[in-house]
């Protein structure tokens, strides 16, 4: 069976990062979650991460949670294409963020916006990368990072020419 989004709950939690801010989540789906300002805009901008999600689970072959079946079971995304990257974005991670890649995981999924939350930190990362890499990011930002990373390997190959 086919379930829909409005067949599960949304759930609220207080943020404990970001004061005045909501946690709202989808219990069955645990990266269908999102900070946010006030509850009114919680269906609007969970829906995009619940479709996203519903595809994700149909095309690894994964069942669909039942609404009301408590917590997800966690299961983490594919990182082959990120870890391909090895070891610019080794070097890529310490020169923008100060940080050792090690220390984080990073899917072929994720996105920059989904750890910056800010426009201030979005701007700062963009700056920083044309700095570094003298490449521009920012029509591209919101693709994943795999794809941003071999953007800037491409146009450093391509200047290096």
């Amino acid at each position: 069976m086919d379930y829909k989004f409005d067949d599960y709950k949304i759930r609220f939690f207080n943020s404990n990062n970001y004061p005045d801010k909501f946690v709202a989540s989808i219990e069955e789906f645990y990266n269908v979650l999102i900070i946010i300002d006030n509850k009114t805009e919680a269906e609007e901008q969970l829906r995009p991460h619940f479709d996203k999600e519903i595809i994700r689970l149909k095309d690894s072959g994964q069942k669909i949670p039942k609404p009301d079946s408590g917590k997800a079971k966690i299961t983490f995304a594919a990182n082959d294409k990120i870890e391909k990257l090895r070891p610019f974005i080794d070097k890529f991670w310490e020169i923008i963020f100060g940080a050792s890649y090690t220390t984080y995981f990073v899917s072929d999924e994720s996105c920059f916006s989904h750890w910056l939350h800010t426009i201030e930190e979005k701007d700062e990362l963009i700056i920083k990368v044309e700095q570094s890499y003298s490449v521009d990011i920012t029509s591209i930002y919101n693709r994943p990072i795999h794809e941003i990373l071999t953007t800037i390997i491409n146009k450093k190959r391509f200047l290096a020419h």
